[in-house]
């Protein structure tokens, strides 16, 4: 299995992200909150600091202190006596108003546009219920962004722009009668132009790597995703950027001050990620190809591991991608009362119906027809080669980025919010300890995203994007499901007032 996903499976109809206003929609916030005697838990601290009253203004932090706070009469006070007090967490790979689990072209079809509707409300609120306050929407079109960001409270939104090479991942999925509507911004590989060449009517000057990138550059995009994936399972046929062409990439995205992220899974694609010199891999290294190995890192794969390290290139595990996919051959999966929590009732009740097994139909079939337990627990093996991995990188001292790639597949076993703490739970499954986790998840992502200003700690005049929980996350994995409440810029929402309605 050379992807993440099973022939036939493609990626968002769309192209050209724009970089997200954060902050709108959110409730009103009261001029001044006063949380008292409460432990806070943050990167930057060497240990948890109890008794802490922390004063914030405007939906900023203004002190954090143990001395008693002085505020205003309309100060608004909470008792956190018992509370652990941490930062919001950061998903650094996101899919917003991708729906999980609806067939590839619903998105034009009435019949879907209830569930769709449905979705795209709960879907932030999904994501602050596990705590999640900021997110990276990596591959998206701009219009759902906008729907994002539309609802009352959401958490607060940055997006990446896509560069792909004519007529490659994930392009290659759509009809080419659409495919370059829906891709725009395609990059002309001059070196792949037998193959493909460049569309009727198209211009080449237009479709140059330095064309294109500034063309993501000027939507107001923050960093730019590139493909790096020659193909799923045995097949290696998709079109590649060349070296020459990846090494105009990486100049123009220096030029622009742009971070350059690479999709890329299997060792030899991210070899070529390794070599390009790209700020972010975005996936975690799961196909090991020929070096696969029931046990231990062999030293191919360990090479390879120390060269992102050296290189000090971020690393995303995202180690919920595969397992996403066993879950949709589990018989139980749709049991999880959490579900509940994070999925509208309606498209629950939808997932359990004969139209919504397709992809799980799709997935046997590229599995030969094999039983769903042994073809789950081929899942589970190859998943464990990202765990792996991931526990090698920590071990060298890698500082990992937490990221969920929610929706990964249109698999309803991924969804927003819960997977990005099953995916803190996997890490630390993995052997990665609970403070590297707690570091994935907020100052880590906030450094590599150039968010740090703001986000990540909880420090004077950072955004008061901030979690109140019933136990330390420094000493259990579980504590992110005691969150007791979330404080987005200020504003204190009560946890289960985000949970699906069960209307």
């Amino acid at each position: 299995m050379k992807g993440s996903r099973k022939a036939g499976v493609m990626a968002s109809l769309g192209a050209g992200l724009v970089s997200a206003l954060a902050g709108l929609g959110h409730p009103a916030l009261a001029a001044e909150l006063v949380i008292e005697q409460v432990t806070v838990v943050s990167p930057q601290l060497a240990a948890p600091q109890p008794k802490q009253n922390v004063l914030i203004r405007d939906g900023r932090i203004v002190s954090v202190s143990s001395k008693p706070v002085t505020a205003g009469s309309g100060a608004v006070r909470i008792d956190g006596r018992g509370k652990f007090l941490t930062p919001g967490l950061m998903d650094s790979h996101v899919h917003v108003g991708e729906v999980p689990g609806l067939p590839f072209g619903s998105a034009t079809d009435p019949t879907m546009s209830a569930l769709r509707e449905a979705y795209t409300r709960q879907q932030p609120r999904s994501y602050l219920y596990y705590g999640v306050t900021q997110v990276l929407n990596l591959l998206s079109a701009p219009d759902q962004a906008a729907a994002f960001e539309a609802q009352p409270v959401h958490p607060d939104l940055f997006s990446c722009g896509a560069a792909v090479v004519l007529d490659g991942y994930p392009s290659v999925f759509i009809d080419k009668a659409a495919r370059y509507s829906a891709w725009p911004h395609y990059v002309y590989e001059p070196a792949n132009a037998v193959k493909h060449p460049l569309p009727a009517g198209a211009d080449a000057a237009q479709h140059t790597p330095e064309a294109i990138i500034g063309k993501l550059a000027a939507s107001g995009a923050r960093c730019i995703k590139i493909f790096i994936e020659d193909g799923f399972g045995g097949a290696s046929d998709w079109p590649l950027m060349s070296k020459e062409t990846l090494q105009r990439v990486r100049a123009e995205t220096r030029k622009r001050g742009l971070l350059l992220i690479a999709h890329a899974n299997a060792i030899d694609m991210q070899r070529i990620a390794v070599e390009t010199q790209v700020d972010v891999i975005a996936h975690g290294l799961w196909n090991w190809n020929e070096y696969s190995t029931d046990q231990g890192v062999p030293p191919a794969i360990a090479a390879h591991l120390r060269e992102v390290h050296a290189k000090k290139i971020g690393y995303q595990p995202t180690l919920r991608v595969i397992a996403g996919l066993a879950d949709l051959l589990r018989e139980d999966t749709l049991k999880d009362p959490a579900y509940a929590k994070v999925v509208p009732p309606a498209l629950l009740e939808w997932y359990a119906t004969p139209p919504a097994q397709w992809f799980k139909e799709e997935m046997r079939q590229g599995m030969g027809g094999m039983p769903d337990m042994k073809a789950m627990h081929s899942y589970m093996v190859v998943g464990s080669y990202g765990m792996r991995a991931a526990k090698y990188l920590n071990d060298l001292g890698q500082p990992l980025l937490l990221g969920s790639d929610t929706p990964s597949a249109p698999t309803f076993g991924a969804q927003p919010g819960y997977d990005t703490y099953r995916e803190m739970r996997m890490m630390a499954q993995s052997g990665i300890p609970l403070p590297a986790i707690f570091r994935a998840a907020t100052l880590n992502n906030a450094r590599q995203f150039g968010l740090d200003k703001d986000y990540g700690s909880v420090e004077t005049g950072k955004i008061a994007n901030l979690l109140l929980l019933s136990a330390n996350p420094l000493e259990t994995v579980r504590a992110w499901t005691s969150i007791d409440r979330i404080i987005l810029r200020g504003s204190v929402i009560k946890r289960e007032s985000l949970a699906a309605p069960r209307e």
